[in-house]
């Protein structure tokens, strides 16, 4: 007895060892394999049904699958990296040159401007020593993210090789998942059920929302004359993640610049298009998206935010799954002690 009780703390510690280091193994991978995962399980429904054109063919049915993510997701994202790229290396080499002919006009114009109506004003600004820190920053960063072409090719390859697995041996898996939980079937349906809906809402209702609000952010640049269009766009993605004030850390030095330079019909243009926009999509398109995560709003805020801080933009996903997992356990906790009682 005693030997078996020893042989079972033995296999228990190298059980969780050999855990631990394949966690350090895959650790690089964690995004490539959180971000395939979610975007199985959001295809889902199209994967089911290419399932029953292709009469069950599961290596089939995948391939498909996976095409239609790269026509649906991939090929417009690398399009519009591309472009991206291209503004954010003429901005690049722009900095670089050291020619601030153009802003100093600008400074010069927005100095004029603002005496109409305010006389005596005065900027006193010189582009070369106000951008001086920027351009220290953009030269030692930007370089170093231009040459990261093969890494990203790579990590996307991997992405498509393990979506087309997890298409394809999804269901093999889950049912792995559940035989090695000691949790009652119905437990281990709850938690597969909040996973997710918390990733449906994380994808849909975060990562949709921020990328239908940057392309209305670059539609609005390109209609009011705003350079660089799609590279503000971008940044507009990113910002919209800041609760309360994201876009208008784009919209307002943007709207500012047109004003400045004498624009005002553009200027108010595009303040209105960004407010209207904004209220759309805040009211009505988000509210919508995001209601199946089934936890409250200021917990998928504090999740998102710590998951980002934690695991960089995968975050984004990997937080609420954290939080729903917590709140799903939390739920079936008291049933689960009462039941073993």
């Amino acid at each position: 007895m005693q030997n078996q009780k020893i042989q079972n703390i033995f296999f228990l510690l190298l059980l969780l060892t050999s855990f631990i280091l394949l966690l350090v193994l895959f650790k690089p991978y964690i995004g490539i394999i959180v971000a395939a995962g979610a975007l199985a399980i959001v295809f889902q429904p199209v994967h089911n049904k290419i399932l029953d054109l292709t009469k069950h063919k599961q290596t089939l049915a995948s391939l498909i699958s996976v095409f239609l993510v790269i026509l649906i997701i991939v090929t417009p994202l690398f399009l519009l990296g591309f472009q991206v790229y291209q503004e954010a290396s003429d901005l690049y080499l722009k900095l670089s040159s050291g020619n601030f002919e153009s802003l100093n006009k600008f400074i010069s114009s927005a100095e004029k401007n603002i005496q109409k109506l305010s006389p005596g004003f005065s900027l006193n600004l010189n582009a070369k020593e106000m951008l001086a820190p920027v351009l220290n920053f953009t030269i030692k960063h930007l370089s170093g993210v231009f040459s990261e072409a093969t890494k990203i090719l790579l990590s996307l390859s991997l992405g498509l090789i393990t979506l087309f697995y997890f298409f394809k041996e999804g269901r093999e898996i889950k049912k792995y998942l559940a035989n090695l939980s000691p949790l009652p079937s119905k437990n281990n349906e709850e938690i597969f059920a909040a996973l997710k809906k918390t990733i449906n809402a994380s994808l849909k209702g975060g990562l949709l929302v921020a990328i239908l609000q940057g392309i209305a952010l670059g539609l609005g640049f390109l209609i009011f004359q705003v350079h660089n269009a799609a590279l503000w766009g971008a940044v507009g993605v990113i910002t919209s993640f800041v609760p309360g004030i994201g876009l208008a850390i784009i919209v307002v030095p943007s709207a500012v610049y047109l004003f400045a330079t004498g624009q005002f019909l553009m200027a108010g243009g595009f303040l209105a298009w960004s407010l209207i926009i904004n209220i759309i999509i805040d009211n009505f398109i988000s509210p919508k998206l995001k209601k199946g995560a089934g936890l409250h709003p200021l917990l998928i805020l504090f999740s998102v935010l710590g998951g980002i801080s934690l695991f960089g933009p995968m975050g984004i996903i990997i937080g609420p799954m954290i939080a729903s997992l917590f709140a799903v356990l939390v739920k079936i906790y008291p049933h689960a002690i009462k039941q073993e009682k």
